[in-house]
């Protein structure tokens, strides 16, 4: 008999749609209904967990620990590398695949993994947050002054910090739209990225104070392979403590 896959029973536990086969499948297979118990008490309890325990990013260690187990699986979902670019060099992170979720929790089960520890971690780790709020600022459009999003700085637990821009993205020919952090003075400033989207994130080369570099800009740069700035700003910002 083919049981249905990890991917689909953790669905069914979610209350996700499914294909009527499937459904139909579990309805009448011990095995795979025995699975699917495990699966929605194991979301009851992450989240018990969650009601008493702020909800904070997974630290990096979980990501690689959960990888390495997917890994191991028949039906894994690939992971994707997201460079984070900058003028001055390339910095990447791993990022789960949309599919993730689902398949993690599956894959947990069939392993007989303890995912419960694991998605305690997820929800809290001793109760202390792993990012901190360092700064925030409101982003207008320079040629309206209307609103235009948001910027914050996060410090990590390890001390680095990063710049989370949440925008309206507006794909242009001109160039691509690049994150700058700039002095008081317009004078310093150092390139964080580029924004291909309505969120992104950028870590802050060490070094470079916030609050010595607060404006945060975006502009437009061509493709002309100057890295100083084009002096074309589009948005713009201020953080503050």
């Amino acid at each position: 008999m083919r049981h249905c896959d990890d991917a689909t029973l953790a669905a069914i536990a979610l209350g996700d749609p499914v294909d009527a086969s499937d459904a139909a499948h579990v309805a009448a297979c011990e095995r795979c209904a025995r699975e699917v118990d495990a699966l929605r008490a194991l979301q009851a309890t992450l989240v018990d967990a969650g009601s008493s325990s702020p909800l904070v990013a997974a630290p990096d260690a979980l990501w690689s620990a959960i990888e390495a187990e997917v890994a191991a699986g028949d039906d894994a979902a690939p992971a994707r590398t997201v460079p984070l670019t900058s003028a001055r060099g390339v910095r990447r992170r791993r990022e789960p695949d949309h599919m993730f979720r689902p398949w993690v929790v599956g894959a947990a089960a069939a392993a007989g993994v303890a995912i419960g520890a694991f998605g305690v971690s997820l929800l809290a780790r001793d109760g202390a947050p792993s990012e901190v709020l360092v700064a925030q600022a409101s982003l207008a459009d320079l040629a309206t002054e209307a609103p235009a999003g948001t910027a914050r700085v996060e410090q990590r637990d390890d001390g680095s910090e990063v710049l989370v821009v949440d925008t309206t993205y507006v794909a242009t020919q001109a160039g691509s739209l690049e994150v700058w952090l700039i002095d008081p003075e317009v004078v310093g400033m150092v390139s964080v990225g580029f924004l291909t989207g309505d969120h992104g994130e950028f870590e802050i080369p060490p070094g470079y104070d916030v609050a010595s570099f607060p404006i945060v800009d975006i502009s437009i740069e061509p493709a002309d392979g100057d890295p100083t700035h084009s002096g074309d700003s589009i948005t713009r910002g201020v953080l503050e403590g």
